[in-house]
């Protein structure tokens, strides 16, 4: 809608400089069409750049978290670059075959000890409009429901390990 009200302005401007005579009434539909497709071009820049008339919605689910290596009280990882980038295998359920993971590059992970039940707590982030009219003028510009990042909590009991992996896909 806002890229609508850009061009009608843009337009309204060239069609009255054009087409009308001089006089008020042609400062008028000059300063119209000039005040429609400079905020349109003001507003859809915020838009893009400030995400104005969206807000940050959080979800968050927490799975039980079993063992990454059978029969282990461990926490699998595997080291990418620097101490702080890890990928982290984890799985939900005993019977799960293969190992879901976490994405360093989306979000951060926290590890706390001493819990009283193993589990992990993932908190997802997207961006929804405001309203329906903010959806309404601004849906071909940014998408509803645009990921943001995603974060890990694992909470561990005691006597749960990390351990440093090679290579990982499958529990075992």
């Amino acid at each position: 809608m806002i890229v609508i009200l850009l061009i009608a302005g843009a337009l309204i401007f060239a069609i009255s400089m054009i087409f009308i005579r001089p006089g008020v009434k042609k400062l008028v539909w000059v300063f119209i069409g000039l005040i429609l497709s400079v905020g349109s071009v003001v507003v859809l820049t915020l838009n893009y750049n400030t995400f104005l008339g969206m807000k940050e919605v959080s979800k968050t689910q927490t799975y039980p978290l079993t063992s990454s290596v059978h029969g282990q009280h461990v926490l699998s990882y595997q080291q990418l670059g620097t101490k702080n980038e890890r990928v982290y295998f984890y799985a939900t359920n005993p019977l799960q075959q293969k190992l879901a993971k976490t994405d360093p590059s989306t979000g951060s992970v926290k590890i706390k000890h001493n819990s009283k039940m193993n589990q992990v707590k993932i908190t997802r982030v997207t961006r929804v409009y405001r309203s329906e009219e903010m959806k309404l003028l601004f849906s071909n510009g940014v998408p509803n429901h645009q990921f943001v990042s995603q974060n890990y909590e694992f909470r561990l009991m005691s006597g749960w390990k990390l351990k440093q992996v090679t290579t990982q896909g499958k529990k075992g």
